[in-house]
């Protein structure tokens, strides 16, 4: 009896003894963390994550402070590019050389939205930084150059899953301007958010041939061409009754694809459209004594 009691507890010690090990290796559930090893974790997470920013901050840094300033071919003024990225993405960007940085902006034709870019100007590098509007960097420039005329180089995406070959080409050159004031030469009071925004409603005038809301906007007269012959626009009534003949199909596509940032300016005015198609701006005083933006000449 005695040797059959020692048997039994023998072999409930091995089942148990299996059971464990068993339990043991498959068990797919964690013990929750304490609140200490949350905190912890929660700790260690933020500080890897600190630490990267850290590294990349410091890369950013060492990059550009490798840059020599000193022979940059940029001098006051902004410069006005038109390119390409991946050799398919039309790109529009202005650049200027702000003490010893270069700052300003770009956007992708198709989708019109700004990114500010600063970076630095060597003799014949330059590495510029893209932000998104809440200040998040978003990609890198890094382009060589014999002239300020052509850029090219390759951009890529702040965590370098993405690198495409970029040109870019100077368009026009604003020389001698102060910064955030590129339109000053052609206007004494309106501040170039203004003048763009003005240049949007007219924009927008055109689209949906808003003639009455156009004819208000312009100085007369005004010289156009109907049927290819100068003709005199004396007043409002006069516009309206020929704005079909002067924003006929081909100018009024071209007026509504036009790019409402980065206009050539001098002493004439501002310059809205592309080639020989194009409408003047200028800051005009009214009849009460106060400055105002009006259409002072269409070149149709």
């Amino acid at each position: 009896m005695k040797k059959i009691i020692i048997i039994i507890i023998t072999l409930t010690v091995i089942l148990t003894g299996c059971s464990d090990k068993k339990n043991s290796g498959n068990n797919t559930e964690t013990a929750p963390l304490s609140n200490n090893q949350l905190s912890q974790s929660q700790s260690e997470s933020t500080s890897t994550s600190q630490s990267a920013n850290d590294t990349n901050s410091s890369t950013d840094s060492n990059m550009l402070d490798s840059i020599d300033t000193t022979n940059s071919p940029f001098e006051k003024g902004y410069y006005d590019y038109q390119g390409t990225i991946r050799n398919d993405m039309s790109i529009q960007m202005s650049i200027y050389p702000l003490g010893k940085d270069m700052v300003g902006s770009y956007f992708y034709e198709s989708q019109r939205k700004e990114m500010n870019l600063k970076g630095k100007a060597g003799e014949k590098e330059i590495i510029l930084y893209e932000y998104d509007e809440t200040g998040k960097k978003t990609g890198i420039f890094k382009g060589t150059m014999n002239a300020v005329d052509k850029i090219e180089g390759t951009w890529t995406s702040t965590d370098n899953k993405k690198s495409y070959p970029f040109m870019l080409s100077l368009k026009s050159n604003l020389p001698g301007v102060e910064y955030g004031k590129r339109y000053g030469v052609a206007t004494d009071t309106t501040s170039d958010q203004d003048v763009e925004n003005f240049v949007s409603k007219i924009q927008g005038y055109v689209i949906n041939d808003n003639k009455e809301q156009l004819a208000e906007e312009i100085q007369y007269p005004i010289t156009v061409k109907i049927n290819d012959k100068a003709t005199t626009i004396q007043n409002k009534d006069d516009f309206i009754k020929n704005y079909d003949k002067i924003f006929y199909p081909n100018y009024k596509q071209v007026m509504s694809n036009a790019f409402t940032k980065y206009m050539f300016a001098n002493w004439k005015g501002i310059m809205f459209g592309t080639g020989s198609d194009n409408i003047w701006i200028n800051e005009v005083t009214s009849t009460n004594g106060n400055p105002k933006l009006m259409i002072t000449a269409i070149n149709n």
